[in-house]
């Protein structure tokens, strides 16, 4: 009986193309809209996707395995698929490269007050002077990684490479090579005030939820930093953006946030210490093969009826 895979993900003509000769047995059928995905998602066995909507979850009867294109699927659980039977698999290590590196210009950024010289430049304002009475150096401070996942575990060894103290924050107190030391979420509130900056790369789960709340902020020096990759919600970001007003934390790196893009009326647009990533920083050139070799390599194991890699445990999120 032919396979169906229904690749929900337009990953390009190339990886299609890749796909197909890899596996002539498999039927693939594209299908990259909304609509398209919703209709076929009765045929398929096999989805490769990054979004799943809801009616498509409760249309796909035959459905075995999705293949997420993303590291997070707390969006594809909540759609339906944490009481669907199939299983779910994700992108991990697809991201961690990308992700870690947008959060390095985010905080290299934050140190050299580029924000301050690029407004500067549009309004042909003199600021040397302020940029070096504020800026300062990474080399020698202390990083916080709360999650070291495959961007969390990436971002650490980069980190630890720039000559930083590098500290893991998970639900494990297992060693990771290379840093510091590891802690478990339970002593944040040991760590928090010995760190120049915290990292959130957490998965967006009710455990990670304000894992960032108004009084592990209050514990911050005045001169920390914030960067979130994650999920907004692992922040409370009222309590957040009353600090980085207030000038209790000096700035903050976010990717995502609450809502997510910020509500045009958010206080975030406006903030001088803020960075917003606007969601863009799992994304690279490379982005759509790798996802496809994940892919490709899991239907492998999946024909030979092999245990498939990075399963997800629909009950933690991950």
């Amino acid at each position: 009986m032919t396979l169906h895979v229904l690749i929900g993900e337009d990953v390009g003509e190339a990886n299609v193309a890749r796909l197909r000769s890899r596996f002539p047995e498999v039927d693939f059928t594209p299908a990259f809209t909304r609509e398209e995905l919703i209709a076929r998602a009765p045929e398929a066995e096999v989805i490769f996707t990054k979004n799943m909507p809801a009616p498509a979850v409760a249309r796909a009867i035959r459905l075995r395995w999705l293949q997420a294109g993303v590291a997070g699927v707390d969006g594809i659980l909540a759609n339906g698929l944490n009481t669907h039977p199939a299983l779910l698999t994700c992108a991990r290590g697809a991201h961690g490269i990308a992700m870690s590196e947008h959060i390095l210009a985010m905080m290299f950024a934050l140190a050299n007050r580029v924000p301050t010289l690029v407004e500067a430049k549009l309004s042909r304002r003199h600021v040397r002077q302020e940029v070096i009475h504020q800026k300062w150096q990474l080399e020698g401070q202390t990083i916080g990684v709360l999650g070291l996942g495959d961007v969390g575990g990436t971002l650490a060894r980069k980190c630890k490479a720039l000559g930083l103290t590098v500290y893991g924050v998970r639900r494990s107190a297992e060693p990771f090579p290379g840093i510091d030391g590891v802690y478990r979420p339970s002593a944040l509130p040991e760590l928090l005030p010995r760190l120049d900056h915290v990292a959130l790369c957490l998965p967006g789960t009710a455990e990670t939820r304000h894992v960032l709340g108004k009084p592990e902020i209050a514990l911050l020096k005045p001169t920390a930093c914030v960067y979130n990759v994650g999920r907004g919600s692992a922040i409370d970001q009222d309590a957040l953006i009353a600090a980085l007003r207030d000038w209790r934390i000096a700035g903050a790196g976010l990717d995502v946030s609450t809502p997510d893009p910020p509500a045009e009326d958010s206080p975030l647009w406006d903030l001088p210490n803020v960075i917003l990533g606007q969601h863009t920083s799992g994304h690279s050139a490379t982005n759509h093969e790798q996802i496809t070799t994940i892919f490709a390599d899991n239907l492998a194991r999946y024909l030979r009826g092999e245990p498939l890699v990075n399963l997800v445990d629909k009950e933690r999120g991950y």
